[in-house]
C-alpha cells in the first residue's frame, strides 16, 4: 500500500496544454518544481553583464524541454538551443519562457479564464 502512495505522489504531472509561442501552437508540460527552481536559480547566477548568451541558451533549453505532444509524451526531434537561438530574438524567446513559466505556476489558465 506504502509503495501505491508513493508511486502517485511521485508520478509526474502529464498535462499537455495548447500554448501559443514562436508564432505557433505547441502543447506543453508543466514543469517541475525542481526544474523551475534549478532554472530560477541559475538565472540569478547569470544576471550580470555579458551573460545573456548564456541566460538565453538557459531559457532556450528550458522552454525546449517543457514542449510535449497532445498525450504530454517529450517531443522528438526538436533544434538544440542554440539552434533556437540562431532563429529566434530575444524577445520571442523571453516571451516564450515567460508564458511556460506562467503555465508551470498555474497562473496562466486563470488569466486566460477572465
Amino acid at each position: 500500500m506504502n509503495n501505491d502512495v508513493k508511486s502517485r505522489l511521485l508520478a509526474p504531472d502529464s498535462d499537455a496544454f495548447p500554448l501559443s509561442i514562436f508564432g505557433g501552437e505547441f502543447y506543453v508540460r508543466r514543469l517541475t518544481a525542481s526544474e523551475m527552481a534549478d532554472f530560477e536559480e541559475k538565472a540569478d547566477q547569470l544576471t550580470g553583464p555579458g551573460e545573456t548568451r548564456e541566460l538565453m541558451l538557459a531559457a532556450s533549453a528550458l522552454i525546449l524541454s517543457a514542449l510535449v505532444d497532445k498525450d504530454g509524451v517529450p517531443e522528438q526531434g526538436l533544434p538544440s538551443p542554440v539552434e533556437l537561438m540562431k532563429s529566434r530574438s530575444y524577445a520571442s524567446i523571453t516571451e516564450a519562457l515567460s508564458k511556460v513559466q506562467r503555465f508551470s505556476y498555474g497562473t496562466l489558465e486563470e488569466a486566460k479564464k477572465n
